[in-house]
């Protein structure tokens, strides 16, 4: 038999959630009534009412009354409810709901059912738990603090055609040179080996000019190291590829070739993928790519999608860090670090206040 949770600001809500959710199938089993923390630090206090339910079989049409009543069961009549499952249940939904993959909520569930061995109490909230729940989300996801406070001299982006890179490129050098603090700040030049899109170099000049930052375009390999020793003093160059096709050897070898003249030592290569790909299409795009040591993902145009749980299901299994999240087309905004905020921030169907919360927590630390 399945079992639900529905949660209201008080009986009737719930009850009309319920209905609106899962219909005439509904069998409410138990009532609770929570108080949970909430609002500044979570130190206020709400009252809510939980119904724990289940999904009856469908009856045949002649088994069907007029009118459908939601069987309330009296709590001294209460069959003993495992709460392990329920909270278990529960979190797969939320994990199935944001896309997650099957291994990855496998391993999220895992880790909570070892956790809830330990702590599991009957006075364990929702929000307790759903806090439980993102905390092992966030636990499986590598985030690159290191290349985010200090990039490599020559930061490389790679990605397929379309998933916005010079506007990427754009936005971090914004990012990096028009830091506030002048111990965060760098000189930024941008150089592109894109000469195959039309209006690829016009595009990021346009960038640069609006940006006050130097732009070089090259062609071959003698072009890109002459642009390399003329940025020679700048803290930071970054490069903006072309889409490699893997069906073209030709423009393959071109890419190696071409980015084989950096030195390797103080060089990074990293991966744009589009944040509305599905799990195959962003495997396929770090499969691309494999003659190139990627360090860590930057995921674009997450305004584009409603979920991001594809995306970090591929980091966790591919062990590949984030860097970066994009989500407009504005320059120099519309980029953020890769953090636990922004990641969950991104979740759906949870009960927390995501925006809230990180925003109480980020003042407090600032």
């Amino acid at each position: 038999m399945q079992y639900v949770t529905v949660s209201g600001k008080d009986f009737e809500e719930a009850v009309r959630k319920a209905r609106e959710l899962y219909g005439s199938s509904l069998r409410i089993h138990h009532r609770r009534d929570v108080t949970r923390r909430g609002g500044f630090f979570w130190l206020a206090k709400r009252n809510s009412v939980e119904l724990t339910c289940y999904l009856a079989p469908a009856p045949s049409v002649s088994e069907v009354p007029k009118e459908v009543e939601v069987e309330v069961v009296k709590e001294e009549e209460e069959a003993p409810v495992n709460q392990k499952e329920l909270l278990l249940n529960h979190a797969d939904h939320l994990l199935q709901l944001n896309d997650f993959s099957d291994k990855f909520v496998k391993a999220v569930l895992e880790r909570l059912e070892d956790s809830l061995d330990e702590e599991l109490s009957e006075d364990l909230s929702m929000q307790e738990f759903e806090l439980m729940i993102v905390d092992k989300i966030v636990a499986l996801i590598e985030i690159d603090h290191q290349t985010q406070l200090n990039p490599p001299r020559i930061f490389v982006l790679l990605g397929s055609t379309g998933v916005g890179k010079t506007t990427t490129i754009a936005k971090i050098a914004a990012l990096y040179n028009h830091q506030d603090a002048t111990e965060y700040r760098r000189s930024v030049a941008m150089i592109t080996i894109d000469s195959f899109r039309s209006g690829a170099y016009e595009q990021l000049k346009g960038f640069a000019n609006s940006l006050n930052i130097e732009v070089r375009r090259v062609s071959d390999e003698e072009g890109f190291y002459q642009a390399l020793s003329e940025l020679e003093s700048y803290d930071l160059v970054l490069v903006d590829t072309f889409g490699k096709s893997p069906r073209d050897n030709d423009l393959a070898i071109k890419m190696r070739a071409m980015l084989s003249v950096p030195n390797s030592e103080e060089t990074g290569f990293f991966l744009a993928v589009d944040g509305a790909f599905k799990s195959q299409d962003i495997v396929r795009s770090m499969e691309q790519f494999l003659a190139f040591k990627i360090e860590a993902m930057i995921i674009t145009k997450l305004d584009e999608t409603e979920t991001v749980g594809n995306v970090l299901s591929v980091c966790y299994e591919k062990g590949m860090p984030l860097l970066f999240f994009t989500d407009g087309q504005r320059v120099p905004k519309d980029i953020q670090k890769a953090s636990a905020s922004t990641m969950l921030g991104r979740l759906n169907g949870f009960s927390l206040d995501f925006g809230n919360l990180w925003v109480n927590q980020s003042d407090s630390t600032d």
